[in-house]
């Protein structure tokens, strides 16, 4: 199972400068998207040990490999210091990809659009307030007025409660909520018994509904004319229907 990887990563081979890169994220959401499959459809007792720590890892994975979509030299950044023969994995390494300051910005950094504002000041976090009103508010717009696709029921969740406005806000509290319950289900934070919060078809709602956030912001992604890797609409599209259908199929 490679749908969720082939839609977040795009059509990477054509840039032999990052094609090992994402040749390892790849993987890495290919791998998680297929133990998740696995654990779901074999109703797995482990499904509420594993299915947190797989779900978050593609969490993590999407976010990072978009990032280097809109910025392929943030990951190139990475991948040489990981390189280096000093790094160790003992230690915090400060240019790593951060939750708090590549995908959230760490705090508001005031008006967007500021003739004062010092570049080095403006907030660049995947789902800041920078890159939504530049990317993700117009892609998503484009994408819920795509003709194409405009009675698909498989968006029709998006058209009727999302404003296009208001998306990249969606995107902030969406994501928060996977994450902070999927992190729930990682570390020991629970001084009560876990199953009485967090039991089986708790965990298997989060589950999919990562793979649903997952697969909505790779959709968009491919919308945004300045982010690499894109593929054509109708192909992205194929792949997200794959992924809605599986998800459905999963709810039942």
């Amino acid at each position: 199972m490679d749908d969720l990887a082939r839609l977040i990563c795009g059509d990477y081979a054509q840039h032999k400068s990052i094609e090992s890169l994402y040749d390892v994220l790849f993987n890495n959401i290919k791998n998680m998207e297929t133990r998740i499959d696995i654990l779901l459809t074999n109703d797995s007792d482990d499904l509420t040990l594993l299915g947190p720590f797989y779900a978050r890892n593609i969490l993590e994975s999407s976010c990072s490999a978009l990032i280097g979509r809109f910025d392929p030299f943030r990951l190139i950044y990475v991948h040489k210091i990981q390189s280096l023969d000093n790094y160790s994995i003992g230690k915090k390494s400060n240019g790593g990809i951060n939750w708090n300051g590549d995908v959230f910005e760490k705090k508001s950094s005031g008006a967007i659009w500021n003739p004062d504002k010092e570049f080095q000041k403006v907030g660049r976090g995947l789902f800041g307030d920078a890159y939504g009103d530049t990317f993700w508010n117009p892609a998503y717009q484009m994408l819920i007025d795509d003709e194409t696709i405009q009675s698909n029921e498989s968006l029709d969740y998006y058209k009727s409660s999302v404003d296009p406005d208001k998306f990249t806000e969606f995107l902030r509290t969406r994501s928060s909520k996977i994450y902070s319950s999927l992190s729930k289900g990682v570390h020991s934070e629970f001084l009560i018994k876990p199953e009485i919060i967090y039991d089986k078809s708790t965990v298997v709602e989060l589950l999919l509904d990562a793979v649903k956030f997952c697969s909505i912001i790779g959709l968009v992604s491919h919308y945004i004319d300045s982010c690499i890797c894109r593929l054509p609409y109708d192909n992205a599209f194929v792949i997200y229907q794959k992924l809605y259908d599986w998800v459905e199929n999963h709810y039942e």
